[in-house]
């Protein structure tokens, strides 16, 4: 694909650099990691929708319409994924269980991110899209495993040879330029909402200038990239990964891949959405959700090994 960027692989220090308590993202530990491409937009709904067509898939949503009730913490409420995060001002935050990728309670160009996409949904299409391209699957949709070039259940991410989701490891890296030490995706330590898609209502923060909270998501590419020529790295959508959401080893690591979740079998995501604060779209926070569990400020992009 034309809008797979390649990435030089290398070593960095991954997690809470800034020392800032960010949960879930210590130890720092040092990553080393092979050469990668990554796309540098998340995957629209334009794109989606091709997918839908040609193979009649039904998303979770679809299938599910079961929500969550509305959680009193707004932040909390984060967690909780099957439904819409609705922000009104006079009646306070609640879940519309009805939303899906067609309609995610909120209007949508085709060239916003796709929402509303569970872990098993973006999956589904990184393999459709790697048989389109004459590739191997990356995915046992139903396990969840990543698959080596013959199929075979594998850990290490440079035998992969299909589209898949990046690793933790390779979206941080690449949201910090290479492993750089930055807080934000777009190449900055201090968010603006000019600059990215995030609620800048809301916090006071040392980091952050206070600004407006859209509501929704906007066009991918609507702000600028960063060094490496990738867009929304903070904000917009969250963004799933491969790796379960597993707790940071001290010792150095080589490609990590984290197959084992450390509170139950949540699927990792990564860089905020446009109703989470700037404390949200740190590069160094993390999220983690079941792989059916869905929401309209979840989406993704594609990665592939080199």
């Amino acid at each position: 694909m034309e809008q797979m960027l390649f990435v030089k692989g290398g070593t960095f220090l991954m997690g809470d650099i800034f020392d800032e308590e960010v949960q879930y993202a210590t130890p720092v530990h040092e990553v080393t990691l092979s050469s990668f491409y990554l796309n540098k937009y998340e995957v629209t709904v334009e794109e989606f929708a091709v997918f839908v067509h040609e193979t009649g898939y039904v998303t979770s949503a679809e299938r599910d319409t079961e929500g969550a009730a509305c959680k009193e913490d707004k932040y909390s409420a984060l967690l909780v994924s099957r439904g819409a995060w609705v922000l009104d001002a006079t009646a306070g935050p609640s879940w519309i269980t009805e939303a899906n990728w067609r309609n995610p309670q909120y209007k949508q160009s085709s060239k916003d991110p796709v929402t509303c996409v569970s872990w098993r949904d973006a999956v589904s299409y990184c393999n459709w899209l790697s048989l389109r391209e004459g590739l191997p699957i990356a995915y046992d949709v139903k396990t969840g495993f990543l698959l080596d070039a013959q199929g075979r259940p594998t850990v290490n991410v440079t035998q992969v040879r299909g589209y898949r989701l990046p690793t933790e490891a390779e979206w941080e890296y690449a949201a910090r330029e290479r492993g750089r030490k930055v807080r934000f995706g777009n190449g900055r330590d201090f968010a603006r909402s000019s600059e990215m898609n995030f609620n800048a209502a809301d916090g006071e923060f040392a980091f952050a200038e206070k600004g407006d909270c859209r509501r929704k998501t906007v066009p991918v590419g609507s702000f600028g990239p960063n060094s490496l020529g990738l867009h929304d790295m903070s904000g917009n959508v969250w963004e799933w990964c491969s790796d379960f959401l597993g707790r940071y080893a001290g010792q150095p690591q080589t490609n990590p891949y984290q197959r084992e979740g450390m509170i139950g079998p949540r699927c990792a995501a990564r860089g905020g959405p446009w109703v989470g604060d700037a404390r949200f779209a740190r590069v160094s926070t993390r999220m983690g959700w079941v792989a059916d569990d869905r929401c309209n400020n979840i989406g993704f992009r594609i990665a592939r090994s080199k």
